[in-house]
C-alpha cells in the first residue's frame, strides 16, 4: 500500500487543518484508503523539512508539508517561508522521493478580522485539493501508486 505522510505545522491550526482535511478528502475520492495517509504534527513550518526527510527515509513514498507563515510585522516570515521551501526541495533531491509544499506565506493576514481568516481557510481548501492532485500525479510518475493491502 502507498504510504503518504502529511506534516502539519501547529501554528494557525484552523487554517492548516482546512488544507489537511481537503487533501485527505480528495485523496480518498481518488481511491486512496484513509489508512494510507498518516498525519504528523510539528511545532511550526521550519520543522516540516526535517520531519519529511526522516519519514521519507523510513518507508513513506511521498510527503506533503502544510503550513501557514504569517507576517507578524517583522521580516522573519519571508525568511521562514523561503527556508521551508528550500528545505523541502533539498529533501526531495536527497531522498529521491517527492515532497509537496502547501506552505503559504501571505503578504497580509489579520487574525483579528474574521473575514480575513475565512478567506484563507477557504483558500487552503483549494490548496489541499490541488496538493492531492499533484500527489496522485507524482505517485504515478514515480511508480509508487500501490494498491491497498
Amino acid at each position: 500500500m502507498t504510504k503518504i505522510a502529511v506534516i502539519c505545522a501547529s501554528w494557525n491550526e484552523d487554517i492548516v487543518a482546512s488544507a489537511r482535511k481537503s487533501f485527505e478528502a480528495e485523496m480518498t475520492r481518488q481511491g486512496f484508503p484513509q489508512n494510507s495517509i498518516e498525519v504528523f504534527y510539528v511545532p511550526g513550518s521550519l520543522e516540516i523539512p526535517l520531519t519529511g526527510k526522516i519519514l521519507l527515509e523510513n518507508g513513506y513514498d511521498i510527503a506533503v508539508g502544510i503550513g501557514f507563515v504569517v507576517n507578524g510585522g517583522i521580516y522573519r516570515h519571508e525568511f521562514v517561508g523561503q527556508a521551508v521551501v528550500d528545505g523541502i526541495v533539498n529533501v526531495q533531491l536527497q531522498t529521491g522521493k517527492p515532497f509537496l509544499s502547501v506552505v503559504l506565506t501571505p503578504i497580509t493576514f489579520n487574525e483579528h478580522v474574521p473575514e480575513n481568516v475565512k478567506y484563507f481557510i477557504d483558500h487552503m481548501v483549494i490548496k489541499g485539493r490541488e496538493a492531492a492532485h499533484a500527489c496522485v500525479k507524482m505517485l504515478e510518475f514515480t511508480g509508487k501508486r500501490k494498491q491497498a493491502a
